[in-house]
């Protein structure tokens, strides 16, 4: 007969709180913030399905400055949220050989940062350009 051993926990309460579990909890957490930006923009959608009055309240929303520390509190967790995106894409993807060469991982970090940022700066130029931002 087998002697049953009391249950220890192997990890303690705040494990998260650790490293290197710290810097992995917080790049999950920032999935909140897209999930709240989400919610904005459907917002926005919903008053704008709902006439102008509507959608021009959610606009004086948009300009007060709850609204602007919101968007710069976002802004923060979103820039977090793609970097630490792009630094996590290459630990979970096969090795990248191009030309019989490895692709470290840092470059398709700094390469997939600066192609969002790129693909960010034009659809901005063209909201401008059509007049969107007035």
């Amino acid at each position: 007969m087998s002697e049953h051993r009391p249950f220890h926990r192997a990890q303690p309460r705040d494990w998260w709180a650790h490293k290197p579990y710290l810097g992995y909890t917080l790049r999950e957490l920032t999935g909140l913030g897209v999930a709240l930006y989400g919610g904005i923009l459907l917002a926005g959608l919903v008053c704008l399905s709902r006439g102008a009055e509507a959608f021009d309240s959610y606009r004086r929303f948009l300009a007060s400055p709850l609204s602007l520390l919101i968007h710069l509190l976002l802004l923060a967790v979103m820039l977090w949220h793609v970097v630490t995106w792009f630094q996590t894409m290459p630990k979970t993807m096969p090795k990248l050989i191009l030309g019989g060469r490895h692709v470290p991982q840092q470059r398709l970090t700094v390469l997939g940062v600066l192609l969002a940022f790129v693909c960010s700066a034009v659809l901005i130029a063209a909201v401008v350009a059509v007049g969107g931002l007035s």
